[in-house]
């Protein structure tokens, strides 16, 4: 069974970038019998950073309150992803209620993701 507001572990995630390579997600809504959810990131890249509309999209989640990171680390909200059950095989924390406000906060201000994705996470 797949939660909403949990982590993820992803083996070779197919939505990385520039390759496959193994990702933390946050899970944060289902559509049918796809879920959706936003990649977590170490750092944030040069280029969302000289993007205001993209760097509102970027919600902090802190190591201290999630033992599955080994850095503060950031939800990139900026792009939603679509996972099947079988990729989501991996589970680690629940999301902490300060990093789900953080999230809540950057999917309200993401110009990106389309009306419907921002009321099933927001609903």
């Amino acid at each position: 069974m797949v939660d909403t507001w949990r982590i993820y572990f992803v083996r070779k995630c197919r939505h990385a970038r520039p390759s496959p390579k193994s990702k933390l997600v946050v899970i944060v809504c289902q559509d049918g019998e796809k879920y959706h959810g936003f990649l977590i990131n170490t750092r944030i890249v040069p280029y969302i950073k000289l993007r205001p509309a993209l760097l509102v999209c970027q919600a902090p989640i802190n190591v201290s309150q999630h033992s599955c990171l080994s850095h503060d680390s950031y939800v990139d909200c900026a792009e939603l992803y679509g996972f099947t059950s079988g990729e989501l095989n991996n589970p680690r924390n629940q999301i902490s209620p300060d990093a789900k406000e953080s999230i809540i906060k950057a999917v309200y201000s993401s110009k990106t993701i389309e009306n419907r994705y921002k009321r099933l996470i927001l609903g």
